[in-house]
């Protein structure tokens, strides 16, 4: 009797008092909360992060920032077209170079073909090496510096990254997935960028003066020393790359199948357990994570592209810049000068171990992105 009375109570109230009762005209649809999303999550200041180079890259190749849709415009046939355009960009100093290599040849193969032999083939040899090391010591030294810079500021976007991608697969429901990757690349990233500039640049500028050095001396020989470091560190990071994706694919299954069974309970929970609207809400949280797992591939798949192509321009210039020190080490075999072949092929060694530095961090960071992408959901 006592809630009856309450109950006639309270709806003569609300019927004497007025109060207006009115209904939303429209519901904000997918494309207004996966935009509203994308500023709040911050992926809308990582372009900004970008270097110049890697900006320009990314748009003579359809980029359009890191929205779901950004790369959609992206084609084969603009990403060649700007590969090309780089590759043209960095092979006018290393045709400098080689000219310059060949012409040294020629006339140390003419001087020998003139000389007297004994002590002035030696003297011959040793003013060839000089003469090579004077004209490619420079840009190849230039490298280890191209080195430093694009893991240095692949470092520290990806730092700028990982917070804002983790954010995303939480807010998609894998809350497991989230913080597993954000602790796993935030110290890959820093690790990287803390080997590479106290442990990786260093050896390799001492190995590269080395060989400089040997190159002047008759009776040194670094050509196996250089080779042997060139296996040994491919061996290494080969090694490395594949703990690290396999470590990262373990972790993120079993932390999606955690997810998977969170995410289900908390829309089993929300339909059965919150009267009249529990299904209504169950629905809504369903289009959310959908509009949040949208965003995220967009944002991964622009990350991915970024990555790239903050890594291709030093890549193409190790290529290049290798292909020179090959092509120069071959010219010296034929005419028989051994110590400038020695230098070219220590040198092309210590530009090889670069480009595989260059390549297995690139990996890393795109298989980590990948697999976090498929793994979350």
């Amino acid at each position: 009797m006592r809630r009856a009375v309450c109950f006639i109570f309270a709806a003569a109230v609300m019927l004497l008092s007025g109060f207006p009762a009115f209904a939303l005209d429209e519901t904000p649809d997918t494309a207004q909360i996966t935009e509203r999303l994308y500023h709040e999550s911050g992926a809308d200041r990582l372009e900004s992060s970008l270097p110049e180079d890697a900006r320009r890259f990314l748009e003579s190749s359809g980029f359009t920032g890191f929205t779901p849709n950004g790369v959609s415009n992206v084609d084969v046939q603009r990403v060649l077209s700007s590969l090309g355009k780089i590759i043209r960009q960095n092979t006018i100093e290393p045709f400098r170079v080689l000219v310059g290599i060949f012409g040294i040849v020629l006339l140390s193969a003419a001087l020998r073909t003139v000389g007297t032999g004994g002590s002035s083939d030696g003297v011959l040899s040793l003013v060839t090496s000089l003469c090579t090391i004077s004209v490619i010591a420079p840009p190849v030294l230039g490298l280890t510096s191209d080195l430093a810079d694009t893991i240095t500021v692949s470092g520290n976007f990806m730092l700028l990254y990982v917070p804002v991608i983790s954010g995303l697969i939480v807010a998609s429901g894998a809350a497991a997935s989230g913080y597993m990757y954000c602790g796993v690349m935030v110290f890959v990233s820093n690790a990287v960028m803390q080997i590479a500039s106290m442990a990786v640049v260093p050896l390799l500028k001492c190995l590269m003066s080395l060989s400089l050095v040997s190159s002047a001396c008759i009776s040194v020989k670094l050509g196996g020393l250089t080779e042997l470091f060139r296996k040994a560190s491919r061996f290494v990071l080969t090694f490395c790359m594949s703990l690290f994706a396999a470590f990262l694919t373990m972790r993120s299954i079993v932390a999606a199948a955690a997810d998977s069974l969170t995410n289900r309970a908390v829309k089993f929970a929300v339909s059965s357990f919150v009267p009249l609207v529990g299904g209504a809400l169950s629905e809504a949280y369903q289009t959310v994570i959908s509009c949040v797992s949208i965003l995220k591939a967009g944002v991964g798949a622009a990350a991915i592209a970024a990555v790239f192509a903050m890594f291709i321009p030093a890549a193409v210039r190790c290529l290049i810049w290798q292909s020179v020190t090959s092509l120069g080490a071959a010219m010296c075999g034929i005419f028989g000068l051994d110590k400038a072949e020695s230098l070219l092929v220590s040198l092309s060694n210590v530009v090889s171990v670069m480009f595989a530095v260059l390549m297995c961090t690139m990996v890393i960071y795109m298989i980590s992105t990948a697999v976090i992408i498929i793994a979350g959901g």
